[in-house]
């Protein structure tokens, strides 16, 4: 029962995070990390890192622009898992758009009675052309 319990207060820390992109809202998304907390990702230049600020920037450039799948459609998120630890816990959610599809990997922590996102990564899946 304890356990369904941190199941369903981390679902609630990933939905600020949902909640944020879905708005583009940096204030919203930043709720869900803690103030130390990173993102890592591999693009064409190698590792890249980015901490929980960063979402300020993003979330502007997404704003600016229209064509940003963010502003264009709704994607749909599938959380596959969550799997908890005392206070430690790790999530998978794969975000589909159209054209590709996100996987992200959370690391989680239970600090202060609450749930934080301490870091994430993600790997980007490009669909083949479907027309």
């Amino acid at each position: 029962m304890a356990q369904e319990h941190e199941k369903k207060a981390i679902l609630d820390t990933l939905q600020y995070f949902f909640d944020g992109l879905d708005n583009i809202d940096a204030g919203t998304i930043k709720t869900a990390f803690h103030p130390s907390a990173w993102q890592f990702y591999v693009s064409s230049d190698g590792l890249r890192a980015n901490p929980v600020s960063h979402w300020d920037r993003t979330c502007r450039a997404v704003a600016e622009n229209p064509e940003h799948p963010f502003n264009k459609e709704n994607s749909r998120k599938n959380v596959v898992y969550i799997d908890v630890t005392g206070n430690a816990a790790a999530a998978k959610v794969e975000w589909v758009f159209s054209r590709f599809m996100y996987t992200d990997y959370y690391t989680l922590m239970k600090m202060d009675g609450r749930w934080y996102i301490m870091n994430k990564i993600f790997h980007t899946t490009i669909f083949e052309d479907r027309s």
